[in-house]
């Protein structure tokens, strides 16, 4: 899927994560299906979502990033349970993270940003 140029980069960032991480999901065990991938699509499209919310409505866009960033330490939380029960390689995991992390920073900046008074 090519992505547009339009959004904030930590909403594009995120997206891209969740295509490269979706496949992924057929291969964790029948009982988790409806369980923990739920859970980490929901708290995904949670994710993107909010950053697009926190960019359309400048009112509320200090609130909207919040959210943002609790759905992505859950996201973190789901992945780390997800590697220890070894549905994922540590490659893979170390990978996810390294792109969890990076979507931090971004949203983090983008928290500060929102925060300052003009």
């Amino acid at each position: 899927m090519e992505l547009g140029t339009e959004g904030l980069l930590v909403a594009r960032r995120a997206e891209v994560l969740f295509n490269m991480i979706y496949p992924s999901l057929r291969n964790y065990p029948k009982a988790e299906k409806f369980a923990l991938c739920n859970e980490i699509k929901s708290h995904f499209c949670g994710l993107i979502s909010s950053v697009e919310m926190a960019n359309s409505v400048p009112s509320l866009r200090k609130q909207y990033a919040q959210k943002a960033d609790g759905h992505l330490q859950t996201l973190k939380i789901l992945f780390r349970l997800s590697r220890n029960q070894e549905y994922i390689s540590k490659a893979f995991y170390a990978k996810i993270d390294q792109e969890l992390s990076e979507i931090n920073k971004l949203l983090s900046g983008y928290i500060k940003s929102a925060s300052k008074k003009w």
